[in-house]
């Protein structure tokens, strides 16, 4: 099965009052495709600082990082990569208010330049069942709709890989359920793959791996 990334020996410091605090020591492991992977650990354990680093967000480590075969230092443009590449799902959905929903999802394709072909953005809201609501904007839907919304934004460019930051952190466990459905339909439809972070017990129901990240090193369990 194909490697979507890698990552090898991971290092990451923060240097504070002249002492270095060592937040990701020497962390290595692999995502494949269709691959489910859920990362834990307690608070501060450096999940979001992972997270950022392996989404290209921040470049400040020492190690490898590998995306589609590539080492992300041979790319001319690592926002082209976030664009065609990673998809983003963040605890709180934000959404922009000024926009309606159908615009809120369809705003990758306008930055990227990419043409919305047989209208994507309707498909996907359909998937989800929010065809009617394609012209409200985020303030006239409910959170667990909202959250929905920003999956299917973060998916609309057909990336290789989702990042999902405490996608569930803000919703009742019935929203939780549809959200963790979702997933796995996508995962079923898209071959796309996904690396959550979470406090949330019930997402290891559908991990296909589970990473613990405790005083910056990570096991697997």
């Amino acid at each position: 099965m194909k490697q979507i990334l890698q990552a090898e020996n991971i290092y990451k410091n923060f240097s504070k009052t002249g002492e270095k605090i060592e937040v990701l020591k020497n962390i290595s492991f692999n995502i494949k495709e269709r691959e489910i992977i859920v990362l834990m650990g307690p608070s501060g354990s450096g999940k979001t600082t992972l997270l950022n680093i392996l989404g290209t967000l921040d470049q400040e480590y020492e190690g490898t990082l590998i995306i589609d075969d590539k080492e992300i230092s041979t790319y001319h443009s690592l926002e082209k990569v976030r664009s065609e590449k990673i998809g983003f799902v963040f605890q709180f959905h934000h959404l922009l208010p000024e926009f309606t929903i159908y615009e809120n999802v369809e705003m990758p394709l306008l930055i990227s330049g990419k043409k919305n072909n047989e209208n994507r953005v309707s498909e996907l809201l359909n998937f989800i069942g929010l065809a009617d609501r394609l012209n409200h904007y985020p303030n006239e839907i409910s959170g667990g709709e909202r959250q929905r919304a920003s999956v299917m934004r973060a998916i609309i460019h057909n990336p290789q890989l989702i990042i999902a930051d405490e996608p569930t952190g803000n919703l009742d466990s019935e929203n939780s359920i549809l959200l963790l459905n979702l997933i796995m339909e996508l995962r079923a439809k898209s071959n796309q793959s996904f690396l959550i972070a979470t406090h949330d017990d019930s997402i290891k129901e559908i991990a296909d791996k589970v990473l613990y990240l405790d005083r910056g090193r990570i096991k697997e369990r």
